[in-house]
């Protein structure tokens, strides 16, 4: 009898350790709230011509938020990709912000000195960005086709400055190296929400909309602030 108890425990064991090796060589593939996009196709009419709303630029919208910190995705398998915009007085003067759109679906646009993280699945997706007139849009976007690879992390400027020829698609949008874009994201604010565009919580339930995380709110009196001393005149420094 001892020995059919302990042949049991060894298949039960035997069993258990197949099935956790089943699960990690199979593990679940996510996928994206947001439409498919063939990047083989340029972008049609109705990418051109619609109807939207428009943000206010840097030169009205004054709004501040904490400095850039780099943050886990809420899965470990989603890619992170940050977006963002530096501090020029070209970007600070700008009256009406360019509308960001990935994939079709509208996303916050980058003030100046901005920045903000799109968690996405493994594959290719389509950035564009178009500069409506009251809400009317009629420019033909530019757009960049990019690829994310499961667990990795991009960072992608954008840059009305930037010395491309207007005849290239993607316009004011750079893939930039970490290294050096570490540098320049650290001095940009987060300023709106981020989003989430994996299907699968937490739960491993699917939704149909992307998440949005906002961010924590901004207290000013956080950051620290040098400041001269003050000291009094001393006339035997004479």
């Amino acid at each position: 009898m001892r020995y059919l108890i302990l042949s049991l425990c060894c298949v039960g064991i035997l069993a258990g350790c197949q099935s956790h090796k089943a699960v990690e060589e199979n593990p679940v593939v996510l996928t994206a709230t947001l439409p498919p996009v063939d990047t083989d196709k340029k972008p049609g009419l109705f990418d051109q011509y619609h109807v939207g709303g428009f943000t206010v630029g840097g030169w009205v919208n004054q709004k501040l938020g904490q400095y850039y910190a780099p943050i886990k995705p809420q899965n470990e398998q989603a890619a992170v990709v940050y977006l963002y915009r530096p501090d020029t007085r070209w970007n600070r003067q700008e009256i009406a912000a360019a509308n960001l759109f990935i994939n079709g679906h509208r996303i916050p646009s980058l003030l100046h000195n901005h920045y903000y993280w799109l968690e996405l699945p493994a594959g290719t997706y389509r950035l564009s960005v178009s500069r409506p007139l009251a809400g009317l849009h009629f420019q033909k976007p530019k757009y960049l086709d990019f690829t994310v690879d499961a667990a990795q992390t991009y960072f992608i400027k954008y840059d009305e400055e930037n010395k491309l020829p207007r005849s290239e698609p993607t316009g004011p949008f750079m893939s930039m190296p970490e290294k050096v874009a570490r540098q320049e994201i650290a001095f940009t604010r987060l300023k709106s929400s981020s989003y989430n565009f994996v299907a699968q919580d937490a739960s491993g339930k699917v939704r149909s909309k992307p998440q949005e995380l906002k961010p924590a709110k901004y207290d000013q009196k956080s950051e620290v602030h040098l400041v001269k001393p003050f000291k009094l005149w001393n006339p035997l420094t004479w």
